[in-house]
């Protein structure tokens, strides 16, 4: 049986993030049973894109502080590493605008940049993992509560592609397009990654279209935690009304053994009306891209069901390129603003993820809709 432990937390306030992180943890053994004295420690924020925290698109600077502080309580080595969904010029820029310079300045913690790699080879797939998650003794992976136009939800297990450093994430959306093959290449980096703590930012996280910015802030009012990431967002995808089984990593991730899946399985500690959050906005749910469809279908139904990337606001467009970085195929072109190949594009999302304005938005085409399917 998966265990998951639910607190209500409202304000990112200190005193009060810190007295709910305690709460969360105290159930499931503290961050004692977790944390070993000399241990080091990788806490692994969801640091998208160098946005500040106020956008609600990466993980709240308090919550990394009061984690790092409870870590360093417990006798470890704190180490904060991330890489962002596109490249990133400047990795100083990253943790200036997202608050983790003030974080290690308050608390000694090492920011630890995403740039050497080790090779791993999974299920006949190559996989390039940044070298301190293999350096660490413990990964604490430490999401935002988001919803993802390609994979509905964005949690725990999602949180830790960000282990790919930068545009080496291209590699993995460009073998596996669609999002039954990207949900088991998300189930293999859980599989090499084996986070020991699991613990979401759901104070204020996302709806709509996000995990970017063109997201919705909305307000959750929560932290969640578990040692383990799949029972988690298990919980807190269906609180958020995504259906069993519906988000196909944590499906594909539970079958293979590594978490629990069934939410009859998993016991829930605490005030469980922190849960009821009401109607969410979710992504447009792509469900023949969800399918296992025959061979002969899959190619032009993908093509037709695919999501589609569109500029909605090019007067906000600064040019900045990040779009065209993190495509897989090429199909931005970037002259002042970006314009689409759709011939070439496979429906990631990943330009709209990366868009510092949130001016990329999805939409179907028109013999998609013709055809009703939504």
């Amino acid at each position: 049986m998966g265990v998951v432990s639910v607190v209500a937390c409202k304000t990112y306030d200190p005193g009060a993030v810190r007295g709910a992180l305690e709460a969360v943890l105290a159930p499931i053994g503290g961050m004692g049973r977790f944390v070993q004295p000399g241990m080091r420690v990788l806490v692994k924020p969801n640091l998208l894109a160098p946005l500040p925290p106020e956008r609600a698109v990466t993980t709240h600077p308090t919550v990394v502080r009061a984690v790092a502080e409870m870590v360093q309580e417990a006798g470890g080595e704190v180490w904060i590493g991330d890489s962002p969904a596109g490249p990133v010029g400047n990795p100083e820029s990253l943790w200036r605008r997202t608050g983790m310079t003030e974080v290690a300045a308050a608390t000694g913690a090492r920011l630890v940049p995403f740039d050497g790699v080790e090779w791993r080879r999974l299920r006949g797939q190559d996989y390039f993992i940044a070298r301190p998650v293999f350096a660490a003794d413990l990964v604490i992976t430490l999401p935002k509560l988001k919803t993802h136009t390609l994979t509905l939800y964005t949690g725990a297990v999602k949180n830790l592609f960000g282990a790919i450093p930068g545009t080496r994430k291209r590699e993995v959306h460009y073998r596996a397009p669609a999002v039954p093959e990207f949900s088991q290449a998300l189930a293999d980096v859980l599989d090499l990654v084996r986070p020991g703590l699991a613990i979401m930012d759901g104070v204020i996280g996302q709806e709509g279209n996000g995990p970017g910015a063109g997201g919705t802030p909305r307000v959750y009012g929560c932290l969640a935690a578990s040692a383990d990431p799949v029972a988690l967002d298990t919980v807190l995808s269906r609180a958020m009304g995504c259906r069993p089984g519906e988000v196909l990593h944590l499906r594909e991730a539970a079958a293979r053994g590594l978490g629990v899946g069934d939410p009859e399985a998993i016991e829930v500690l605490g005030d469980q009306r922190v849960l009821n959050f009401g109607p969410v906005r979710l992504p447009v749910i792509q469900r023949l891209l969800r399918m296992p469809l025959p061979g002969w279908l899959t190619t032009p139904l993908r093509r037709v069901a695919r999501l589609r990337p569109r500029l909605t606001a090019p007067a906000d467009c600064v040019g900045c390129g990040h779009c065209a970085g993190a495509c897989p195929r090429g199909a931005v072109i970037l002259n002042r603003t970006p314009r689409f190949r759709l011939d070439r594009c496979v429906g990631c999302m990943c330009c709209a993820e990366v868009c510092p304005q949130g001016v990329i938005a999805p939409y179907r085409g028109r013999l998609a809709r013709l055809l009703g399917l939504e």
